[in-house]
């Protein structure tokens, strides 16, 4: 990345499109509406708080991550018109934006900190997340970038941790079970010399483990170069790599996996393009098949829109997805007979973008400048805690 592309990179992905597509030609502004103009100032920059990354931490806490560094943990707070509690807020030591959040166990999860480091973040105590402490400072290659996205889980008798960096890197650590600091296993290198969009972004935004077969385990990543790659840990061997859609103009803001069922989320251009596709995945091969796409849209005519996070969750009806989109909409659906099925949208937020959080007990959290959470369940299943298969150690305990 030149120095140049570094602070524009930096902009929210909807604006850095949206300049693109002005700069083509492209109007964002209804037939009879007044054009803006330059005013005699100068642009010193701006902040930009809305949210970037939001995990849960167990079945009661998510964690929020937003574009000024800083850092919160909030209780999910099921009395109506009340709204989520925040818990506890810290700021990662460089006052970067945090871009990712991934649980490392019922104690403790890593965020994002800035070109050459991670922070693992603990509770002594757990339960609360009231007494949360830095306990480690993780550093690495600047070459490979922010972190972007990640997963971890147990494989034999180690925990691992894969990480999606914004350079188009793949980091593998491991750990013994008390994560509390974590060790270099390999990195690898999935850019690619022909991205789909125009800024030659390789942002690895989602990482999601997909299989696990003896002492191997298989992770999908999605990146903003267009691809999805499947790799094995620990050794870091790419088995496949596939551009999700060749005539795209835009990268993959988000995924989400499962079973062999993979959802990925983009921009759309055009009143062609699609900015939700749905896949099968081939977990021998790494192929993915594609079985539909839609685009989520409120206004059919926009020139684009950004599907910002997509995940899997369950409403009384059975299995679903959500996705948020840029028009500020919480969109829900379905999948039956290898096909996306769309129940509607909700008007929720603001545009510029959001980040969503679903786990096992029927709650779903929206954030982005305000957060919003909601039940999908009238009577959840019991509690196992959020990807209990990733950490079976955990799962007793909720």
């Amino acid at each position: 990345m030149t120095p140049t592309s570094k602070r524009t990179a930096q902009l929210p992905p909807v604006l850095l499109s949206r300049g693109e597509l002005e700069s083509r030609g492209t109007s964002f502004l209804p037939a009879d509406a007044v054009a803006a103009i330059t005013l005699p100032i100068e642009s010193n920059g701006a902040t930009f708080s809305m949210a970037q990354d939001t995990r849960w931490l167990d079945t009661d806490h998510f964690a929020v991550g937003r574009w000024d560094g800083s850092l919160d943990v909030f209780r999910f707070n099921p009395q109506e018109f009340l709204g989520p509690l925040i818990r506890t807020a810290v700021s990662s030591p460089s006052s970067e934006g945090v871009q990712m959040i991934t649980r490392l166990s019922s104690h403790a999860f890593v965020s994002s900190d800035d070109a050459d480091s991670m922070i693992i973040w603990r509770s002594p105590t757990g339960g609360s997340w009231t007494d949360l402490q830095q306990v480690a400072q993780v550093t690495y290659d600047p070459t490979f970038g922010v972190a972007n996205g990640g997963d971890a889980f147990v494989l034999g008798s180690k925990r691992y941790l894969t990480v999606g960096h914004s350079e188009g890197y793949l980091t593998i650590w491991s750990s013994d079970t008390n994560a509390t600091s974590m060790q270099f296993v390999t990195s690898v290198n999935l850019r690619s010399a022909n991205p789909v969009n125009p800024f030659g972004l390789h942002n690895i935004h989602d990482v999601y483990m997909v299989r696990k077969s003896g002492s191997t385990a298989l992770v999908v990543t999605g990146s903003e170069n267009g691809d999805v790659c499947f790799v094995r840990v620990p050794d870091g061997t790419i088995v496949s790599r596939t551009v999700y859609n060749p005539s795209a103009q835009r990268g993959i803001n988000s995924i989400a996996t499962r079973g062999r069922d993979l959802l990925v989320a983009v921009c759309s251009v055009g009143s062609s393009d699609k900015n939700l596709w749905y896949f099968r995945m081939n977990f021998d091969t790494g192929a993915i098949e594609l079985k539909d796409s839609v685009d989520l849209k409120v206004n059919p005519n926009r020139p684009q829109a950004f599907n910002f996070s997509v995940v899997w969750g369950q409403f009384d009806g059975g299995e679903c997805w959500f996705s948020s989109t840029e028009e500020g909409a919480l969109w829900m659906g379905t999948v039956a007979n290898s096909q996306l099925s769309v129940i509607g949208y909700q008007e929720v937020t603001s545009p510029l973008g959001s980040a969503l959080a679903y786990n096992a007990s029927g709650r779903l959290v929206l954030v982005s400048f305000n957060l919003y959470e909601f039940t999908t369940l009238t009577a959840p299943a019991a509690l196992t805690g959020d990807h209990p298969e990733r950490f079976p150690e955990d799962a007793s305990a909720g």
